[in-house]
């Protein structure tokens, strides 16, 4: 048994390691064992043992929780590996996991996701290391039905697919084409916002079925056009990680509704939004390469000190020239636009989060409450307290 080389291999891809011998007797290979389910479950044990046994490559196991566990063979005993989740499992569910397990412990560790190809490789590794017969990935995934159908039943689906969607719609006509597509996304990328909301609602109708339930069809139809459009925008010039957080959020929002009408409605709200921040962009879009560099610089770093040094090394020129650039291209100085975006950040959080004045101030990267109110009134013409209580009052009349 190669003892060494798989405690190493135990601390590098941070997975539980045990190998069970012939007689039963457990040998575990990291420090945790009162919180390991393959030490403490037997029953695991004797599935994983069962499924290990009965093939000659490794065994894959998914649990209820999306954890996987993992069997090898090495002579006559058995090396088990887990668990490996493939999402992330908040404090209660890992309790419900381990107490399923039979583990009843407080302060049990936070777990580390693996993506299927991450768990894939380690699998892979964890046999070379045991000098087993190399394998190919797919023989893996598809042995264990991880990967559900071959590619010749693939194709089988798919062609009954295709065959029952021309008997179904016989007039393909009901299908948006892939000009009105372009179009909706040629609108974003130009900030054209009511052309993008009016093309997207037009092709609502026209769609081709992404489901077969009407409700799990508008939802797939929002988040593509979601995915579609936040594309569109980095492609219009919106910094992709703005694009990408948004996507997530609405994305977020259309998977939360239960009913069809407010999936499309925060779709729209997606294309509005997405196409605004282009026209926005846009408009402001005057000026070098240099200055749309330092601006998308200071709306990632916000919240941390930023000096003119980080900023000019960053884009390679020097800070005086950065400085005089700067101000000569936007008609303000880069401390004005810094000032200026944190009060940007900070007047959507007035509104719309409960955090305190001072926790504002920290959250968005002024040096303390005086300065950050000083900034505000500056900007806003108005102390922060006076913005939140105006802005929140509209909120909630139109709520």
């Amino acid at each position: 048994m190669h003892e060494s080389s798989i405690q190493i291999l135990c601390r590098v891809i941070k997975v539980e390691i045990v190998y069970e011998g012939p007689d039963g007797a457990l040998v575990p290979f990291f420090d945790t064992v009162a919180e390991s389910p393959l030490m403490q479950s037997q029953r695991l044990r004797d599935i994983m043992r069962k499924g290990t046994a009965g093939q000659t490559e490794p065994f894959l196991r998914r649990s209820s929780y999306d954890c996987y566990f993992a069997g090898l063979r090495a002579g006559d005993g058995f090396f088990y590996m887990g668990p490996m989740p493939h999402e992330r499992l908040s404090a209660v569910r890992r309790r419900q996991m381990y107490r399923a397990y039979g583990i009843e412990a407080d302060g049990l560790k936070v777990l580390p996701v693996f993506t299927l190809p991450e768990i894939r490789d380690m699998i892979l590794l964890a046999n070379t290391v045991l000098g087993n017969t190399d394998l190919e990935n797919e023989d893996l995934l598809r042995l264990n039905r991880i990967i559900g159908l071959s590619e010749t039943q693939d194709r089988q689906e798919q062609t009954r697919f295709l065959l029952k969607e021309e008997e179904e719609n016989d007039d393909f006509s009901y299908r948006h084409s892939y000009h009105e597509e372009q179009l909706l996304l040629q609108a974003v990328r130009e900030g054209r916002t009511q052309d993008a909301v009016r093309l997207s609602e037009s092709m609502d109708r026209d769609s081709g079925r992404l489901a077969g339930q009407t409700t799990a069809h508008h939802r797939n139809l929002a988040i593509v056009g979601i995915t579609l459009c936040s594309r569109a925008a980095i492609e219009g010039g919106v910094p992709p990680e703005t694009a990408y957080r948004l996507s997530g959020y609405y994305i977020r929002k259309c998977d939360e509704a239960q009913d069809s009408a407010h999936m499309l409605l925060y779709r729209n709200r997606a294309v509005e939004d997405f196409s605004a921040r282009v026209a926005e962009r846009l408009g402001r879009a005057h000026g070098s390469n240099y200055l749309e560099r330092a601006r998308d610089y200071v709306r990632k770093h916000y919240r941390e000190k930023i000096y003119l040094e980080d900023i000019a090394a960053n884009l390679g020129i020097s800070p005086s020239y950065l400085s005089r650039l700067f101000k000569k291209e936007s008609g303000q100085c880069l401390q004005d636009f810094i000032n200026e975006e944190r009060v940007y950040r900070a007047s959507n959080l007035l509104v719309y989060s409960d955090f305190s004045l001072p926790e504002i101030a920290a959250y968005v990267g002024f040096p303390n409450q005086s300065y950050f109110s000083k900034m505000f009134r500056r900007f806003r013409n108005m102390t922060p307290k006076n913005y939140r209580d105006r802005y929140r009052s509209a909120e909630a009349l139109d709520g």
